[in-house]
């Protein structure tokens, strides 16, 4: 290595007369089969930035010279007191050993700089090892696998044979692949792909609500690709469980849940009424992520009140806002206190609805337009062509007509009515099924009351 290395050193203080002292390190494969020598001839003051690299790989027994590489942007591998660290060797660092192939020869990864659009993602450059001639050869499918892989480089799974790549672009878009080397190419195993799916815009033939992925998996069968793809969602937050007061004197508990664009909970007067939860139901507004807004409904479908409420931002980090009747002619509004409460929720209450629970009556009773609807909903027992199952509905709004539809279902929870069997007047919407409710919305607010979005709550 004594030439290779004064003739790197040579050429760098002619180009270049003011260098930092020149790094040198060198380091085992965790086999102990080869000894790697690392030389930074020019290493940057900060620590952080990448430079040139050198290697020269020996046989750990006899130190004769098995291969010389390079790199042009490797992270100079010393902590703030010059020494080593662990930045050196393994799937992270500067450099890594292991069997890509699974051949039972030791291949080599050496970092080449950072992903484009990540700036502490690193990139490498993957070489296996030649079983003739013990050179390591840079392999192009490898190397192009570990750049699109989001953590930097794959990881090996030896037990199973496989390689596997996560790869991220932004928080929408995710797959993970199994991949397998068949000589020197690579072959896809296995893939499973979430995409969300984000809301309609006014104008799209569908209705669309927040909170849904679409799920694409693949798979390699006696050499065939088979693909299929569902619908899945929506996504649901942890539950928030509170207790504390109204009007600064009646305790109440209270806990919600945000399943995609609705929110669901319950409420119960602890002290006042029979004891018995009532239930919640809120929208999520994007406009005012911070407040949370509840109504609360009487068994009938009557809306009885709305919470009002946000989080404080300092400590103890209460929630605080209103509750305000919405009975006719009743103008109370009441403070309300509350505080995170360590209790626990029975989970059916935030499970997904049961299937078979879906099917029956909803009604909506004096919402905020004054309206009255019923709405009666069946799932079928057979399914379509797709294997979608269908759903057959009719929605009644007083005074002001009825729909009739059958339409396949595009998850066990949701409904899209699109054009043309959308009234043209309103435009497609979609029937969401959380527990107890049926929630319409549409892709855009209807501009009359004609339109049939509201909270439907379960009768039977």
């Amino acid at each position: 290595m004594r030439s290779f290395v004064s003739s790197v050193l040579l050429s760098t203080v002619l180009a270049a007369p003011a260098v930092a002292e020149p790094r040198a390190f060198s380091v085992n494969d965790r086999s102990g089969q080869y000894l790697v020598e690392v030389l930074f001839a020019a290493p940057p003051e900060d620590p952080h930035q990448l430079a040139q690299a050198f290697f020269t790989v020996r046989d750990s027994k006899t130190l004769e010279v098995l291969q010389q590489l390079q790199t042009p942007a490797g992270n100079v591998p010393v902590d703030r007191n010059g020494k080593v660290d662990n930045w050196l060797l393994g799937p992270q660092s500067l450099l890594y050993f292991d069997d890509f192939n699974f051949d039972g020869r030791q291949d080599l990864a050496i970092r080449n700089g950072n992903h484009p659009d990540a700036i502490y993602t690193p990139t490498f450059d993957v070489y296996l090892q030649d079983p003739q001639t013990t050179q390591w050869v840079l392999n192009p499918a490898l190397t192009s696998l570990a750049k699109e892989d989001s953590n930097g480089m794959f990881s090996v799974s030896p037990l199973d044979g496989v390689l596997l790549s996560q790869t991220d672009r932004d928080d929408r878009w995710s797959r993970a692949t199994h991949w397998k080397m068949r000589g020197d190419e690579l072959v896809l195993l296995y893939s499973d792909t979430e995409e969300k799916i984000q809301p309609s815009e006014p104008g799209e033939n569908t209705s669309m609500p927040s909170g849904y992925t679409l799920r694409t998996t693949g798979e390699l069968k006696e050499g065939q690709w088979h693909e299929q793809s569902s619908l899945e969602g929506p996504e649901n937050e942890d539950p928030v469980i509170l207790a504390g007061t109204l009007d600064g004197k009646t305790p109440v508990e209270l806990w919600y849940q945000a399943q995609g664009s609705v929110i669901i909970g319950e409420v119960r007067y602890t002290q006042t009424g029979n004891g018995e939860p009532i239930k919640l139901l809120g929208i999520r507004e994007d406009v005012d992520d911070d407040l949370i807004s509840l109504q609360e409904y009487a068994d009938d479908g009557d809306r009885t009140g709305t919470w009002r409420i946000s989080r404080e931002n300092g400590e103890p980090y209460s929630f605080t806002g209103t509750w305000t009747s919405d009975a006719k002619d009743d103008g109370r509004q009441w403070a309300v206190l509350l505080h995170d409460e360590e209790r626990e929720l029975d989970v059916d209450k935030i499970d997904d609805v049961d299937a078979d629970q879906r099917s029956g009556h909803y009604r909506m009773r004096q919402d905020a337009f004054g309206r009255d609807a019923d709405l009666d909903l069946k799932i079928l027992p057979d399914r379509d062509a797709n294997g979608k199952e269908v759903a057959e509905f009719t929605v009644t709004l007083k005074d002001r007509g009825t729909e009739r539809h059958t339409v396949p279902m595009e998850t066990d929870n949701l409904i899209i009515v699109r054009e043309p069997q959308a009234c043209e007047k309103s435009g497609p919407y979609h029937i969401q099924l959380v527990k107890g409710f049926a929630v319409i919305g549409y892709n855009a607010v209807p501009e009359s009351q004609d339109g049939l979005a509201g909270v439907y709550l379960k009768q039977r």
